[in-house]
């Protein structure tokens, strides 16, 4: 009878699984894609943010590193004719993805947001040559 349950089963797997994925949902995680395309002379970067508004959005460039914040507070509400709550909901997303992009011009960097894309355009300083130092070995 031992033989007729294996215990390798996917119980513990299962519970795993749905705590991982009711945390994720619940309190928010950092999956928006991203694609980024180095250039000569710039960096394209695209995020996906569907269902968030401009004013949702936080971009900032500081030492090197782009940062995307993406936060929104929803409220659905359903009153009868006295003004009673019959249903009142509240959710909340938020996103933060970081990247390194080194040699920016900061002061040129274009932004555009349409449809739930952001579109942005990081030119590079034209000063900066990156040298790569070979360290050797003793």
């Amino acid at each position: 009878m031992a033989n007729l349950i294996s215990r390798n089963n996917d119980l513990m797997g299962m519970r795993d699984d749905f705590f991982d994925n009711f945390f994720n949902g619940f309190m928010g995680n950092d999956n928006f894609q991203v694609d980024i395309k180095e250039k000569d002379n710039n960096y394209e970067v695209t995020a996906d943010l569907p269902g968030f508004d401009k004013s949702d959005l936080n971009v900032t460039y500081d030492d090197g590193v782009l940062t995307i914040e993406a936060n929104r507070n929803d409220i659905t509400e359903d009153k009868d004719e006295e003004g009673n709550f019959l249903r009142r909901e509240r959710s909340s997303r938020s996103y933060r993805r970081q990247f390194m992009l080194k040699g920016v011009d900061d002061e040129n960097i274009d932004a555009s947001f349409k449809d739930g894309v952001l579109d942005l355009n990081l030119p590079k300083t034209s000063d900066e040559v990156e040298e790569k130092k070979k360290i050797d070995i003793k």
